[in-house]
C-alpha cells in the first residue's frame, strides 16, 4: 500500500506524518521476490578522482598550425601532461568566457586519440533552485563528464581562453590504478552469482550477472532494473534527495559523455563504469545531491537506477533546471547528435516511460500545462523542449513513436483485470496517492491484508494523522503500522480482542473491516432487527457494522447474496469498501 503525502516536496528517506506503508512495500517486495537463504555476491571497483587546476601552455613553436574554429578567438594548446592517476573519464571547469575546449588522451604518452570537443552543460541544466543543491554558476562553465576508456596522459586545446584557466577532474571508475573493490552481498532475485575471486575478473562478473529486480509495466512487458548497489554507487557521496508528490512529465536526454567512437561503442562491461564516473562527477565535483538522472539506459538496453529515492517515487532530479520538480528524467547513454540510438536502447526507453507513466498516472500521449512556465507541452518531452540544448539528439525524432507505444503499454496495475468490479476503485485510490500496490505497478488483488496493513490503509485513505503510541501489548511503538493502529484505537474504532491483544499480523476478515469502516463513519452499531445477509445472523459480532454499511448503500456480496463475514478480506475488495467510504465522508 502506498502513502498519502502531506507536502509537495519532501526529503527522500524522511517520511512525512502520514507515510506509513512504503517500508512495508519494500519489505513485501523483498519477501515475494527473494527465496530464503539465497544471496547474490559481486564486486565493484571503488571510484577514484583527482583534480588538476591549470595546465602549462605549450611552447610557441607547438602552437603553430593549430586549426582555428573561428576568427574571433585563437586556440591555445597545453603541454602534454601526465595525469596524477590513470583515468577512464574526465570532467572540466573553465571560465565563462572560454568558447570551446578540445581534448586528446593517451595511455603511454606517445599514441594519441583524435581531438575530442568537450560538451558543456547548459545554464538550464542541473538542479532546481530551492532544493538545497547548488545551481550552475554563471561565471563558470562545467562540462559533461567525458568518457575516455583508459588513459594516463592528456593535452588540451582551448579556444577563447588559456589552458592555465582550465580545471580538470580525472576519474578512475574502472580500477585502472589497482584500487580496491567493494564486495556486495544481497538477497538474490534470480540465480546466485559468485563473487570475483581475483583482481582481474570483476568486469566479467559485473557484465554477466543478472539484473536485480523485474518490474511489470504491463501484461506483456517486464523491465529489468540494475540497482545502485549493482552498478557501484558509493552511497557516502552526495546528500539527501527530495521527492515531489505529483509527477506530470517525463524528460528524455542523452548523456553526451563523449563524441566519436568513444560515445556509442562502449562495451557492456564499461557501461557501469560510465555510471560511476557520472555519479562521481555530479556529486563530488559539481556538488549535487546525487547523479542528475532518475534513470539511465545503455546501448544494450540495460536500465540503471539513477538518483536515489526509489524508482516508484517522484524523486526530484538534476537534469532540467526549472522542470525537475514534478518530472522524471531518463537518459540514454551515448551521443546521438549524428547517429541514432540502438533499437535495444529505444525499446527500453519506451518501457521505462510506460512504467513511470503508469506509476504516476501520466498519459504519455497527452499534454500538460502543469510544469515550468505553464506552457502547454507534451507530457513526454525531449530536453530541448525545456532548455537551450539540442539534447537528446536524433532520439528526439522518435519521440512521437515512443509516446504512442508507451501509451499503449502504460497500464496501471495490469494484474487487476479490466473487467474486475474493483478496478475503478483501485485506480482511483492510486491516483489519490493512497496506494502504490504490493510491488511496483502490481496490486496483488487477491492477496489478503493483515490487520496492521488494513489500519494503515484506512488511515491513509481517510487522511487521518497517525498518533504515536500503542494501546496493545503486542503492538510496539516503533513498528511501521504502530501509529496508524494507535490512531484508530484513540478514536475508538479499534478495540482489539478480549485478551487485550490486537494480533497485528492476523489476516483481517470481511466482518472486521465492515465494523471498522462503519465506526469511521460515526454510525451507531445496534443489533439489526433482521439478518442483513443469509450468512450473517443478526446477533453475530459484526452484524451491526455490516448492516450499517448496507444502509449507507455499501454492499459487499461475495456470491449468492452472502457477505462471507469470516472470509479473509482481499486487497481488491478492500479498495472498493474503502473508496466508497472516502466518497461518503464529508
Amino acid at each position: 500500500m502506498g502513502e498519502v503525502m502531506t507536502q509537495n516536496v519532501r526529503t527522500a528517506g524522511a517520511p512525512p506524518a502520514r507515510v506509513i506503508a512504503r517500508v512495508v512495500v519494500v519489505a513485501l517486495l523483498a519477501a515475494l521476490l527473494v527465496p530464503l537463504a539465497q544471496f547474490e555476491v559481486w564486486a565493484t571497483p571503488v571510484t577514484l578522482s583527482e583534480t588538476v587546476h591549470g595546465f602549462e601552455r605549450a611552447p610557441a613553436e607547438a602552437q603553430r598550425g593549430i586549426r582555428v574554429a573561428s576568427l574571433a578567438a585563437a586556440k591555445v594548446r597545453s603541454v602534454a601532461t601526465e595525469a596524477p592517476i590513470a583515468f577512464s573519464a574526465i570532467g572540466m571547469s573553465v571560465p565563462a568566457g572560454v568558447d570551446d575546449v578540445y581534448v586528446r588522451t593517451s595511455e603511454d604518452g606517445e599514441t594519441w586519440t583524435v581531438w575530442d570537443p568537450i560538451e558543456f552543460l547548459d545554464a538550464q541544466d542541473g538542479p532546481d533552485a530551492g532544493v538545497g543543491e547548488p545551481v550552475l554558476e554563471r561565471d563558470v562553465r562545467h562540462s559533461e563528464p567525458l568518457w575516455v576508456g583508459e588513459a594516463a596522459h592528456i593535452q588540451l586545446e582551448v579556444e577563447g581562453g588559456d589552458p592555465e584557466d582550465v580545471e580538470v577532474t580525472f576519474i578512475d571508475s574502472m580500477r585502472l590504478n589497482g584500487g580496491p573493490v567493494e564486495r556486495h552481498v544481497e538477497p538474490a532475485g534470480g540465480a546466485q552469482a559468485a563473487a570475483a575471486e581475483d583482481d582481474t575478473s570483476y568486469l566479467e562478473t559485473l557484465g554477466e550477472q543478472e539484473t536485480d529486480q523485474v518490474y511489470t509495466a504491463a501484461a506483456n512487458i517486464e523491465l529489468d532494473i540494475v540497482s545502485r548497489a549493482r552498478w557501484g554507487a558509493d552511497e557516502s557521496l552526495g546528500s539527501d534527495t527530495h521527492v515531489a508528490d505529483d509527477v506530470s512529465m517525463g524528460v528524455v536526454h542523452h548523456t553526451a559523455h563523449a563524441s566519436g567512437d568513444k560515445a556509442n561503442n562502449y562495451t557492456r562491461e564499461e557501461a557501469p563504469g560510465i555510471m560511476r564516473a557520472m555519479y562521481q562527477y555530479h556529486t563530488k565535483t559539481l556538488g549535487w545531491a546525487d547523479i542528475g538522472y532518475n534513470v539511465v539506459i545503455d546501448r544494450f538496453g540495460t536500465v540503471y537506477e539513477g538518483r536515489k529515492g526509489g524508482f516508484e517515487n517522484g524523486v526530484i532530479g538534476a537534469h532540467a533546471r526549472g522542470f525537475n520538480t514534478g518530472s522524471f528524467g531518463v537518459s540514454v547513454m551515448g551521443n546521438f547528435y549524428e547517429e541514432q540510438a540502438s533499437p535495444e536502447a529505444i525499446r527500453s526507453l519506451t518501457d521505462v516511460i510506460a512504467l513511470k507513466s503508469a506509476i504516476h498516472g501520466i498519459d504519455p500521449g497527452a499534454t500538460t500545462t502543469r510544469m515550468g512556465d505553464g506552457t502547454r507541452r507534451p507530457t513526454i518531452v525531449g530536453h530541448r523542449d525545456v532548455g537551450q540544448t539540442a539534447c537528446p539528439g536524433l532520439i528526439y525524432e522518435l519521440l512521437p513513436q515512443i509516446r504512442e507505444e508507451a501509451r499503449q503499454k502504460a497500464v496501471r496495475f495490469p494484474d487487476v483485470p479490466a473487467d474486475s468490479p474493483h478496478r475503478t476503485s483501485v485506480v482511483e485510490l492510486a491516483m489519490a496517492g493512497v496506494t502504490k500496490g504490493c510491488r511496483l505497478n502490481e496490486y496483488c488483488p487477491t492477496d489478503g491484508l493483515s490487520r496492521a496493513q488494513a489500519s494503515s490503509f484506512v488511515v491513509q485513505a481517510l487522511e487521518l494523522d497517525p498518533i504515536p503510541g500503542s494501546h496493545f501489548p503486542d503492538v510496539g511503538t516503533d513498528g511501521v503500522h504502530s501509529s496508524a493502529i494507535n490512531a484508530l484505537a484513540e478514536r475508538g474504532w479499534l478495540i482489539g480482542y478480549p485478551d487485550g491483544t490486537f494480533r497485528p499480523w492476523q489476516k483481517l476478515t470481511r466482518g472486521q473491516l465492515a465494523t471498522l469502516l462503519a465506526k469511521s463513519m460515526g454510525q451507531p452499531l445496534i443489533v439489526p432487527p433482521w439478518d442483513p445477509y443469509p450468512d450473517v445472523p443478526r446477533d453475530s459480532t459484526h452484524a451491526p457494522g455490516i448492516t450499517a454499511l448496507s444502509e449507507m448503500g455499501i454492499r459487499g456480496d461475495c456470491g449468492g447474496g452472502n457477505f462471507c463475514p469470516n472470509d479473509m478480506v482481499l486487497r481488491d475488495s478492500t479498495a472498493t469498501f474503502v473508496n466508497e467510504i472516502r466518497k461518503l465522508r464529508p
